[in-house]
This record gives structure tokens, C-alpha cells and sequence, in this order.
């Protein structure tokens, strides 16, 4: 019987060792990166496409005039860009370097609320000028968009993260 205890602590030991062990090795950026893009992204990638479904719509149809184009910002797309601002800014992460890659993101849609901003403006004054201002702006947002997305791909293959996507 005692040998039978002594075995059991001494499988219980190993097994705690072993378990110890595992966690050392573990990497954190990863553990942040894997939660980050299956926890924390999905909710606010479903507001960004709603942003950006109704904005393509609108600029879309030949049918709205300034006053529908203004609506629709107003209304619509200005609200949902500042929720997904929000939401964006209330994600909680654990690491610098995905806390430095999700800022890349939070700038990237900031840009894009600024310029929803000025569009506003453009269509409620007719103003041209405004609207190339606006236009700069988005394409401002969209260059760092492309960085955010190249960032991401970078720190995923830096620490070992494979999605459905880079496989």
C-alpha cells in the first residue's frame, strides 16, 4: 500500500512538472493575438461592415442628391462609425505589441469618422472644395488600413498564428 502512495506522489509530482513546464514556453503576444482576432475583432468587424456597406450604398445611388447623401451620414453612417470608434477603444488587450497594432486600427477608422465629418459638411454647403478634403482623408484611412492589415499579417506570422484566412 505504500508503495502504491509513493508511486501516486510521485506521478503527481511529474505531472505538475510537466504542466509547469508547458506554461514557460508559452508565448504571450500569441495568447493576445489568438484572442484578439477571435474575440475582439469579430464584433467590431461587424460594425465596420456596416459602415461601410451604407457608405458604398449611398455614394452608389444615382438617385440621392446632396440632402438624401447628408441624411444617410448623418443618421446612419456617422453613428455607426462612432459606435465602432468606441468599441474599438474599449477593446482590452494584454500585450504592447498587439495593443500597438490595434492602435494602427483605432487611427485608420478615426480618419474615416473625420472625413464622414466633412462630408457632412460638403454636402450640406455644396462645397467641392470640402468634399476633396474628405476624399483625402479616406484615402488617408485606407492607407492605414493596408498598414494595420500588413502589420497584422506580420505579427501572425511572427508568432506562430494560423487563421482560416493565411492558410
Amino acid at each position: 500500500m505504500k508503495r502504491i502512495k509513493n508511486i501516486m506522489v510521485t506521478i503527481s509530482a511529474l505531472l505538475i512538472c510537466v504542466t509547469a513546464l508547458a506554461g514557460c514556453g508559452s508565448d504571450p503576444v500569441q495568447d493576445d493575438l489568438i484572442n484578439y482576432i477571435n474575440n475582439q475583432l469579430p464584433a467590431i468587424a461587424t460594425l465596420e461592415d456596416k459602415v461601410t456597406s451604407e457608405y458604398q450604398a449611398i455614394k452608389k445611388d444615382s438617385n440621392a442628391d446632396d440632402a438624401a447623401f447628408a441624411a444617410k451620414l448623418k443618421d446612419v453612417i456617422i453613428p455607426a462609425s462612432d459606435e465602432l470608434i468606441a468599441k474599438s477603444k474599449a477593446t482590452v488587450l494584454a500585450t504592447e505589441e498587439v495593443k500597438k497594432l490595434h492602435d494602427k486600427y483605432i487611427a485608420s477608422m478615426t480618419k474615416q469618422s473625420e472625413a464622414f465629418a466633412i462630408l457632412l459638411d460638403a454636402a450640406k454647403n455644396s462645397d467641392e472644395n470640402l468634399v476633396k478634403t474628405a476624399n483625402d482623408k479616406l484615402t488617408e484611412a485606407e492607407n492605414l488600413s493596408k498598414e494595420y492589415l500588413a502589420d497584422l499579417e506580420t505579427l501572425k506570422k511572427d508568432h506562430d498564428v494560423v487563421t482560416k484566412e493565411s492558410k
